[in-house]
């Protein structure tokens, strides 16, 4: 507006950092004052929202959004799925290299080569050979190990993992169908093919079909009545494609598979959650002031505190692996150790506070809820490890 005095306005850091959460978030000061009460009360915080005293702390289903997305970023950001499922390592070597290295090699060329575009007289080629030579290296890793791999590769196994990359445009420049067939068996690792004569697959005949196309023909020849049905026939079918994966290269297989399963965390969560709910409904089923939505609350502010307790321990042991201290790895040790007692006591002192029976009873249905919770959860992860396993 015009005659508006011009002012510059002057902001502390932390002013700045409190301007941020709220306007990313609209959290404002009640998420850290949630988050105290999360911690170091169990149960409290469902009470309160329970008996209608809800305006003065942040509402649990955003709550769960803001804690389940921190949890997971800094969960895939500072690990990644080789480390946690180990299935398929290689024995080290040091001259081995792998993405990372790659990109650190692709970066320092880069640099190299815009120094170089400044004197006219260097000749950039060289480099620039070089960079497209670890483009396609790195797009050929990640295509068969996945985007987070830290699989290291060899001078053999580079080269192997170009001929595999280039086998299509191989196939199209003219290559008989025979050879690339050959070529393709050369590639498996000795170490994940199976034997041939072992049909079986997962419970499944699948082992004689070389494809599905195979598959389809040898059902056309038999009669109806003798005919796998249509839900049996697309199980086969995905099972000899998956089998075929499996077969061509074992490491790339499990490398997925990893990545997959471990991306799939954050959903299994959140379906177990309205379950876990229900649980407590049932245990609880004669109390009759607790609706499903109460337990459902309760159960969200548990996940809650999981989170952060969880994060917690993550970082610890980032930390423990970035610095040498021994006196620091000692604290460290006592305070993850306190973490996951704390862990395993607080639904106890959740159902406690929030449902306020006695100790006892408390105790008998915390046992009762964690039984079943963990049979929903292990059924839940079998079910996202096959469709893991099936969507590779």
């Amino acid at each position: 507006m015009c005659g508006q005095e011009n002012l510059e306005p002057k902001e502390t850091v932390w002013h700045l950092v409190n301007h941020f959460f709220e306007d990313i978030t609209h959290f404002d000061g009640k998420f850290f004052s949630t988050v105290k009460y999360l911690i170091t009360k169990p149960g409290f915080l469902s009470k309160e929202y329970m008996q209608g005293r809800r305006a003065s702390y942040l509402n649990p289903i955003r709550m769960y959004v803001f804690t389940s997305a921190i949890f997971f970023v800094v969960l895939f950001s500072l690990t990644n799925a080789e480390k946690i499922m180990k299935l398929d390592e290689k024995p080290g070597n040091e001259s081995a290299k792998g993405v990372k290295d790659w990109q650190k090699q692709k970066t320092r060329l880069q640099g190299e080569l815009n120094a170089a575009r400044s004197d006219k007289d260097k000749d950039t080629a060289e480099t620039l050979d070089a960079i497209k030579e670890l483009d396609e290296e790195i797009a050929a890793a990640k295509k068969f190990y996945g985007d987070t791999t830290t699989r290291k590769f060899d001078t053999k196994d580079v080269a192997l993992l170009m001929l595999r990359a280039n086998m299509d445009s191989l196939k199209t420049g003219g290559m008989p169908p025979n050879v690339a067939n050959t070529v393709n068996g050369a590639l498996a690792k000795p170490d994940s093919v199976k034997k041939r004569n072992d049909d079986d697959f997962l419970g499944f005949s699948v082992g004689k079909y070389a494809s599905p196309q195979a598959y389809d023909s040898m059902q056309k020849k038999l009669p109806d009545d003798r005919r796998d049905d249509w839900i049996t026939a697309i199980v086969i079918r995905k099972l000899i494609d998956i089998k075929n994966e499996y077969r061509k290269d074992k490491s790339s297989y499990f490398a997925h598979f990893r990545e997959k399963f471990l991306h799939s965390f954050p959903k299994i969560l959140f379906i177990s959650l309205p379950f876990f709910a229900l649980i407590l409904r049932l245990v609880y089923i004669r109390r009759k002031q607790y609706y499903y939505t109460s337990h459902g609350i309760f159960t969200i502010h548990v996940y809650c505190a999981t989170f952060i307790l969880m994060l917690i321990l993550i970082l610890s042991n980032q930390l423990q692996a970035a610095v040498s201290w021994k006196w620091l790895h000692v604290i460290l040790g006592i305070i993850d150790f306190v973490v996951w007692i704390y862990m395993m006591v607080y639904l106890y002192k959740a159902m406690r506070r929030f449902y306020g029976q006695k100790r006892f009873k408390t105790f008998m249905k915390y046992l009762i809820v964690s039984f079943l919770a963990l049979i929903v959860n292990v059924i839940l992860l079998l079910l996202f490890v096959l469709i893991s396993a099936i969507s590779i």
